[in-house]
């Protein structure tokens, strides 16, 4: 099974859409998770994963209950640098979690969990498979990117980070910012399970939010499900995951 996890139900429409034979789980008696086959590959789909704290419970549970090859999370995000433009489509090439602040627990540096590298690193070959979907199925222009992923996105946050640069290693990359994406790569971490964000850069980070730019999100979200879609599909016909 491949997971797929939106921040919002906008997020998932698409791949609800595609999916055959559907059928419904109710997590916790208020997720929905939507299961069915794209390509004969199963998948299953849960919006509303806003935070980190649902998309930790909500996706173990899912980990716990059905054996997952793949967790993608997709939806919107933001851009914290000046080549990361509002409608591109960013895939993660690793994730860092910037509500973590171990500073009074003993050997463990700033911005790590004990016992965790501070970044989680995406498998090559899936961000590759993705690359291909993108350019095979869509004239939109995609990149990879290093995602922050906090609760917190305010001035606060971004004054932590530009102060903090060096010690989170960032230099000339791409950076995005989102809500939970550290939250899924901590879970699969922890159950060894390879996973990946791609998502469409709405506007930059701690800007003022315009109708304009979510309805252009919302008409990359077809060209992002596309992708994605396609992904699922060489992956099924190629044995990549977990090796």
């Amino acid at each position: 099974m491949i997971v797929i996890l939106g921040n919002a139900h906008d997020d998932i429409l698409y791949f609800e859409k595609v999916m055959y034979n559907k059928r419904e789980d109710l997590v916790f008696n208020r997720y929905p998770v939507y299961i069915g086959t794209v390509f004969n590959q199963e998948i299953a789909v849960v919006g509303e994963m806003y935070g980190s704290s649902i998309t930790s419970a909500v996706l173990t549970h899912l980990l716990t209950k059905y054996y997952v090859d793949l967790v993608i999370s997709v939806g919107k995000c933001h851009s914290i640098d000046k080549k990361t433009k509002s409608g591109d489509i960013v895939i993660s090439s690793k994730i860092i979690d910037i509500n973590v602040d171990l500073s009074r627990e003993k050997d463990v540096p700033f911005g790590v969990y004990p016992g965790f590298e501070r970044d989680f690193i995406v498998q090559d070959d899936i961000i590759e498979y993705l690359k291909i979907g993108i350019n095979k199925r869509t004239y939109v222009s995609s990149y990879q990117a290093v995602y922050l992923s906090s609760d917190n996105l305010s001035e606060e946050t971004f004054k932590m980070l530009n102060m903090n640069r060096n010690m989170f290693g960032l230099n000339d990359e791409n950076i995005v910012v989102d809500h939970n994406s550290s939250a899924m790569a901590t879970v699969c971490k922890l159950k060894d399970v390879p996973f990946v964000a791609i998502k469409v850069v709405e506007n930059s980070f701690n800007s003022e939010d315009e109708i304009e730019n979510y309805l252009s999100v919302l008409d990359k979200y077809i060209d992002l499900g596309k992708a994605v879609v396609s992904t699922i599909g060489d992956i099924g016909r190629n044995d990549i995951l977990r090796s």
